[in-house]
């Protein structure tokens, strides 16, 4: 009896394994696709296109009114839903290019849920354009309104502002160390089946500095909500970018953002096929 739940154990996890490698190729592709359509509103907000969502939400609204997009929605759909089954496969057995220790596999779980969580929004979204009853969507990203609720939290405990200070200065160091980790020491590059001035890891570079920079222009609104003491200064990756375009200083930022951040999209894509395990 014992040998037989063990055997069906093992056949489980064999065929667990058959699967993985084909979830996280179509999975990245899922990925890649919203990160370039983030990128492309976000280059429509460096334009002056200010009702743009650069979110996962936002980019599969976009997605919904497009031609054919019942259709790229169903696709979409399935490749997020393969990108979330990946990382859950992942966080329950490793990953053998990116680590299968216990840190690693807290961080695959954390990103499974977030996956998921956009999954689901994309496939109600598809349901609703294929039962007519609209598209959804385009109010606003909920990230962003999150990140303002936690500031206004954090105001209200003691040394509440020296707190948020804290954080956007954490989230600013957060970003530099990946800069350095990914971009400098180019650490990507180590699931790559690919030479290391080749093209894709060139894109990954550009790509991986876009993120960085977005990460810490949140951080840098956080500081400067602590400064004013006024949380509504807070904002999340897609409010971050909105904010950006109605500074001084921010459309040449965000124009690389936008940019960096539809090449990390491409990068994704390429990674799908040039990754040499899954």
């Amino acid at each position: 009896m014992t040998h037989a739940v063990g055997s069906s154990r093992h056949a489980v996890a064999d065929k667990a394994r058959d699967w993985k490698e084909p979830l996280g190729r179509i999975g990245l592709v899922g990925q890649g696709v919203v990160a370039m359509i983030v990128g492309l509103l976000a280059i429509r907000i460096a334009m002056g296109e200010k009702e743009q969502d650069p979110s996962g939400e936002g980019a599969v609204a976009w997605l919904a009114q497009q031609p054919f997009g019942k259709f790229l929605l169903v696709a979409l759909t399935v490749a997020l839903f393969a990108l979330a089954a990946w990382r859950v496969l992942c966080a329950l057995m490793g990953d053998p290019v990116q680590g299968s220790d216990a840190q690693h596999r807290l961080k695959y779980a954390v990103l499974a849920v977030i996956y998921l969580s956009l999954a689901v929004t994309t496939l109600t979204m598809t349901i609703s354009n294929w039962t007519g009853e609209g598209t959804g969507g385009g109010g606003g990203s909920g990230s962003d309104q999150k990140s303002k609720e936690a500031a206004s939290t954090m105001f209200d405990l003691p040394a509440g502002r020296w707190l948020v200070g804290l954080l956007g200065a954490g989230i600013i160091g957060y970003a530099v160390f990946s800069f350095y980790k990914q971009v400098l020491q180019r650490h990507f590059a180590e699931r790559l089946d690919a030479d290391e001035h080749s093209w894709i890891v060139r894109l990954g570079m550009v790509g991986y500095t876009a993120r960085a920079l977005v990460i810490a222009v949140v951080g840098w609104f956080f500081l400067q909500a602590a400064i004013a003491y006024r949380p509504e200064k807070a904002a999340g990756p897609s409010g971050a970018l909105l904010e950006l375009a109605g500074t001084s200083w921010g459309p040449i930022l965000l124009w690389a953002i936008a940019l960096g951040l539809f090449v990390y999209g491409v990068f994704c894509i390429a990674e799908s096929k040039a990754r040499t395990a899954a």
